[in-house]
């Protein structure tokens, strides 16, 4: 019978923030994968843990990855490990996983701490639909497409950045006009943990280069449709809609796509038009 891979979440920095199910599983499993050992072995010690455990890093994961499926299919219990929170979001694990999938092998999640969701919860951002853009490229054109994204991005974007980069990527996202604060969060769930909002430049005075960054940023205001695309949109997106009954999802990206806009754009816009319509109505004539 085959084993099970357990894909368990870690702390991002305050050890007591591992759940008492990731620290039953750890114990339990036969092997743990672990992205970074030493580290990994500072966790088990802090829990009293003592397990084999072999290394996963996105250098060797192609290597690994189907000599830890070739375990499981023994029935090996493996537990997949990050440095700090979820393997597979911004870290290595996915390639496991997938391989372990298509092997048969059940992957259950060990859910926990999370960089992400923790800083979205001290933003004070509604934010129904947000997105997660990783790591910012450090330079050229990938990075250039990246802030592009970024400007014309309506939903809340939350992101990491490396300390030596942390200034330069908040300056050059002040710099596209973004025009909403953005949240710099350090070393979240630390002892030295801070939050600062950079609304201009000289607020970068405050942020100490050193640690871990998570940025969380308001949808950008310039995440309009521009006005002379405004009416074109809407026009095209109701004929689509109400005379070739085009369903709206596929209709809202066809518009899109032919106006150059990007989807979450031309569903704003939408609504907008909708709740205007609806306060006219309620007024009547």
């Amino acid at each position: 019978m085959p084993g099970t891979l357990f894909v368990v979440a870690t702390p991002i920095g305050n050890l007591e923030d591992l759940t008492l199910r990731a620290i039953r599983t750890l114990r339990e499993v036969d092997l743990i994968a672990a992205e970074d050992t030493r580290r990994t072995a500072k966790l088990l010690a802090h829990c009293e843990i003592r397990k084999p455990m072999v290394s996963l890093r996105e250098h060797n994961e192609y290597r690994e990855a189907p000599r830890l499926v070739a375990r499981l299919e023994r029935g090996e219990n493996i537990a997949l490990v990050s440095d700090a929170g979820t393997p597979g979001i911004a870290d290595p694990g996915a390639r496991l996983v997938k391989a372990a999938r298509q092997a048969g092998i059940l992957a259950v999640p060990i859910p926990g701490p999370s960089a992400i969701t923790a800083a979205l919860s001290v933003s004070g951002i509604e934010a129904p639909e947000f997105v997660f853009m990783g790591f910012p490229p450090s330079k050229g054109s990938d990075r250039a497409r990246w802030l592009e994204r970024l400007r014309t991005e309506p939903r809340t974007v939350i992101a990491f950045e490396a300390p030596h980069r942390i200034i330069t990527t908040i300056s050059d996202m002040l710099s596209i006009s973004v025009k909403q604060p953005i949240l710099v969060m350090h070393e979240i769930t630390k002892i030295n943990y801070s939050l600062v909002e950079c609304n201009k430049i000289s607020d970068l005075e405050r942020i100490v280069p050193i640690g871990e960054f998570v940025i969380v940023a308001h949808p950008a205001i310039m995440a309009e449709v521009p006005t002379n695309k405004a009416a074109v949109a809407l026009a095209l997106f109701g004929y689509m809609t109400d005379t070739c009954s085009v369903p709206s999802g596929s209709a809202s990206a066809a518009t899109a796509l032919a106006l150059d806009i990007h989807p979450g754009m031309i569903d704003k816009a939408i609504r907008t038009s909708r709740k205007l319509a609806k306060r006219q109505k309620m007024k009547g004539p």
